[in-house]
Order: structure tokens, then sequence, then C-alpha cells
């Protein structure tokens, strides 16, 4: 019997691997054996490490999961690994050898086989074939024999209700890691530049199955479930039945991230998403560009009118997380039009405004379009777009900062305030962006690590705007010192009591007032004075409490850090308005 790890190297260790544990789990259930072993790593430990971690094992089959963020690491390894280890047999799959599994072979002569398209049967068949148990496979293998490559039809996709759940019940070595699950496979749309419109058809899990995995998420209180459908909502029963098993038996901690298309988000899927609790869905939804030549060339329709409406829908019901995505350096789209892209998606208010840039993937569309509209792009994994006959590489690496303090300044939801007030200074959001990026290279911070207090600085410097960082500051987290150029004020001792003991007599946070005295609920809360003739914008859904005191008046924001907004994990503010007897 031949020992065999299955190999998962994810992009960070936060992620896991969905792959490996399908073949393990659709092996074990069709053979009745579990002689397969799950060795997961991400793309940021050391590749020494990981290989004595493969050759301690002394595996006779080691099989990796292939994707365009671990491809390099994983051909570093294999050349190591079929030189120290005896007779060793190296299989590949996944996406990233799939569509050119022959040309894999010819350049890696270390691999041995390379399963095209989805692996569970195909592994099974070729691990029982190794372990001389059955007849070669006759469909989804690249492989050699002698000198000839030879390249198999692909095997047709398994009916979904066939595929085991890929969890085991200790959920072993994912702690705290997100876990990725799918209630279908392909997808209606023919994206380009995505490998799911190389797969025609769409395939659902039976959702009486769908209902019991998703029991196990929720008993197990996983933090995040993400889910792969590469469009949650393309049939429309489908999508809202799990919604609302998921509201239904919701345990007020585990948060589902879906891929939405908003042309098919209706009525239905509105009110539904009303009954959730804050937290409980994330959506995201790829816009990728507004420029009609470019969707056109990348063959989607972007219908905007919708998109506005729809985002404006999930928006207003504030208490659905959205992401909306861009992708640079797309065909005919040029700098100053993707700016035009980043204005509408900015306009929307997203939570996150995720901005990519394009991947020239082996077997899409896209790539059999890289003469045509002159995409340079870099040779090896990820395959990033270098440049394209409407973009420059220096207008491309310009966008690389912007991205970069989008994800700082915005994403991150520490800046919010700041950042809303300092971009209504411009006519382009795009523009405003721009400048913090060219700012940014000209102090030479582009090269260096930063820790928070440098990002305020840098944008003090900059803008220049005291109280909107003030407040930025400590609705994120407790100051610990002074800074000098902040505009908040540490509270006495003597104000501070009066001000919990209001809290209390109101009954706010009743959890954290009844369980502690006012000595420690003063370090779990900032209390800052502020002054103000009406409620700032930023502050406008905070509570208010009015109270009065014979020697002590003024009023003041009391953040609750045990309390955080689940869209930018800032704390809970009350304001509390003390005036004179």
């Amino acid at each position: 019997m031949n020992k065999t790890v299955l190999v998962g190297i994810n992009a960070k260790f936060i992620h896991s691997n969905l792959a490996i544990r399908y073949m393990k789990a659709y092996y074990h259930n069709k053979e009745n054996r579990d002689d397969l072993n799950i060795l997961e790593y991400s793309i940021n430990q050391d590749i020494d490490y990981i290989l004595n971690e493969i050759v301690i094992k002394e595996p006779n089959i080691v099989t990796f999961s292939c994707y365009l963020w671990n491809y390099e690491i994983v051909k570093k390894l294999s050349r190591v690994l079929k030189g120290v280890l005896d007779e060793v047999t190296i299989v590949y799959g996944g996406p990233e050898v799939t569509y050119t599994s022959e040309d894999e072979l010819k350049s890696n002569p270390y691999v041995d086989y390379i399963i095209q398209g989805e692996g569970e049967e195909t592994f099974r068949k070729l691990k029982k074939y190794l372990d001389g148990a059955s007849e070669f496979p006759t469909s989804g293998i690249t492989y050699r024999e002698g000198e000839e490559i030879v390249k198999q039809f692909p095997s047709s996709g398994l009916n979904m209700g066939d595929i085991p759940f890929p969890y085991d019940n200790e959920l072993s070595g994912l702690a705290n890691r997100i876990l990725y699950y799918e209630t279908s496979r392909g997808c209606p749309f023919n994206c380009q530049y995505c490998l799911s419109s190389v797969e025609k058809g769409v395939r659902f899990r039976p959702l009486h199955m769908v209902f019991k995995e998703l029991d196990f998420f929720l008993r197990k209180n996983v933090r995040q479930v993400k889910l792969v459908d590469r469009t949650f909502n393309t049939k429309k029963e489908h999508a809202l039945s799990i919604m609302e098993y998921i509201i239904a038996n919701d345990n007020g901690v585990t948060n589902f991230h879906f891929e939405v298309a908003p042309e098919l988000i209706g009525e239905e899927f509105i009110n539904c998403l009303k009954k959730a609790r804050k937290g409980l869905f994330q959506l995201e939804v790829g816009v990728q560009s507004i420029n009609d030549e470019t969707l056109k060339i990348i063959k989607r329709k972007n219908k905007l009118q919708i998109i506005k409406d729809v985002v404006k829908s999930v928006y207003d019901l504030e208490n659905t997380h959205m992401h909306l995505d861009l992708i640079a350096g797309l065909p005919a789209e040029n700098y100053e039009s993707f700016g035009k892209s980043f204005d509408y998606v900015y306009n929307l208010k997203p939570d996150q405004l995720q901005l990519g840039f394009l991947k020239v993937l082996k077997g899409s569309g896209i790539k059999k379009m890289t003469e045509k509209y002159g995409i340079i792009y870099r040779d090896y994994s990820p395959y990033e777009v270098l440049k394209t006959n409407a973009i420059s590489y220096v207008e491309l690496e310009q966008l690389k900062i912007i991205e970069e303090m989008v994800e700082l300044f915005y994403n991150s939801g520490q800046f919010q305030i700041t950042i809303n007030k300092y971009i209504m200074l411009f006519d382009s959001a795009f523009n405003g962006f721009e400048k913090l990026a060219k700012e940014w290279v000209v102090k030479g911070l582009h090269h260096n690590k930063h820790n928070k207090l440098d990002l305020f600085q840098f944008l003090y410097d900059i803008i220049g705007d005291r109280k909107s960082l003030m407040y930025d500051y400590c609705l994120n987290e407790k100051p610990r010192k002074k800074i000098e150029w902040m505009d908040y004020q540490f509270v006495k001792a003597t104000t501070q009591r009066v001000i919990l003991d209001a809290i209390k007599d109101n009954g706010y946070w009743s959890n954290e007032a009844s369980l502690y005295n006012n000595k420690q609920l003063s370090r779990m809360y900032h209390i800052d004075k502020v002054n103000f003739d009406k409620l700032p914008k930023h502050l406008k859904n905070s509570k208010i409490v009015n109270v009065t005191h014979n020697e002590i008046f003024g009023s003041y924001m009391v953040v609750n850090y045990n309390r955080r907004n689940f869209i930018h994990n800032n704390g809970e503010v009350l304001i509390v308005i003390i005036t004179n007897k």
C-alpha cells in the first residue's frame, strides 16, 4: 500500500484548502479506507520547513493542489522531492495545470501525472492503479508513455450529491481559519478573465445536504464560511432557501460570505437580508469596469443602474457587509477610464473596494486576446498584467500605490471619518487617492513597513485635520498615550465617575455595567470631551444620554471597545451631555 500525502499550500495562513479535503473525503467514502494524509501550509512559510515536513512522512505518492499563488513553490518542492525520496510518484492537480497539462509535463520532468479538472473521482482511480488494485484510468489524466506525453479526455463533472462533506468532526488543524464551502459548481456567465467561463452549466448540491452541512458550521461556531460558488444567486430558490435556513438557525457568531450577481438580486433577496442580524451575511459584487468597450470585450454585461439600486438597497439595511471589486489592466481600459470606474464604485459607498489587477490565467479567454490588445504580462505566476495597448507599465504601477492607499485608509475602516471628509475636497475620489499615492511615494513610504501611528502621522502631515483623526483613532482603540498633535483630552477621574454612573443609571451597556466596577470599566472605555453645537455627521447614529450635575458640565464621547461595529470593528459610541442643575 502506497503512503500518500495531499499537499495544499495556501496564500495566507488563515485560508484553508478545500480541494485536498474533498479528495480525501471522496476516496475514504468510496474505498472505506483512511490511508491519505493532508499536509497544509502557506506560501509565507519557509520552503525547507515544508520540504522536511513532507519527507519525514516518507510518502510514496505526493499530490499537490496547484494554483497561481503557489505554483512556483510547488515546482521547487517537487524537484527536490524527486531526488530525496526513492521512487516517489508526484501528482499535480488544480486550475494552474489543468489547461496546459501537456506543457507542464514537458517542462517539468519530475512530475509523473497531472489530473485535469475535477479531481475527486480521477484521483481515486489513479490511487487505486498506483496501489496495484485496478486498471489505469481512461479519462482526466495527462501522463508519460515512454517519451510520448498522452492527454486523455477530461472527466465529466460529478453529481454534486455524490461528493461527501469535506470536513471532519474535529475540524483538524482549522482553528481560527476561514472555511470554504460550495453549494454549486459552474457559472452562468462567460467573463473572459475567469476560468469559470470554460465550464458550461451549473450543478447544485441538494438542499437537504446543504442544510445538514450548514448545521455543522453553526454548531461548531465557525467564525467565517466563504462559499466558493462562482455566482451564489444563480438559482433564486436555491439561494433564498439557504439564506432563510441560516437566518432561522443563526448562532450569533458565524458569518457567511457569498459572491453574487447584482442583476439577479430581486425584492425577495433584499427582503430576506432584512431579517438577518448585523454581520450574518457578507456580499461580494464584481463590477470590474464600467467601460462599455471593455465590458464588450470581456463578455460582461454590467447594468449600472441595477448595480446602483441593489447596492443602495443593501447599504440602507445597515446589516450586511458589502465588497465591490474592480480589475485594472483589462483590454481597452486606460488610466483615465479606470479612474471613472473607480469613482463609480467608490460613490456607491461599499464597505470594501477591492482593487485587483488582471491575471492572464491559463485556459482563460483573455489569454487568447493578449496579442490583439497588446497585453504583456509576467510569464510566471501569478501572470499579472504589466501593460496593454491602453495602459502603460508606469500607470499600472501608479495604480498599485493607489490600491495600497485604498487598503490602508479606506478598506481598513480605521480612517473612515478622516478619509470621507478628505475625499469631499475633490471632484473625484480617484483624484483624492491619487494625491495620497503621490505623497506616499514622495515621502519614500512605499518601500517601508508602517505601524498604525505612522499612518495617522502621514494623514496629519497631508490633511492636518486634528479632530477627525482623533475621532478615528479613539473609535478604533483606546489611546495609551497622548499624541502631541491629536485634539483629544484625557478626562479627569471625577468626571469619568459621573459619566459612567450616568450610563449605568440610564440602563446602557447593562451587561458590562453589572459585571465591572467603574475603575474596570474605565479601562474598557475611552471618554473624550467634545465641543459641538450639533451632533457631527459621523456620530449621528450614536445614542445620547442627558444628565445634570451641580459642578460638571459638557459633552463627552464614550467609546465602548467591548461592543464593536461588525463592519469596521470600531467601538460603539454613546454621547453623554451633562448640564448644570
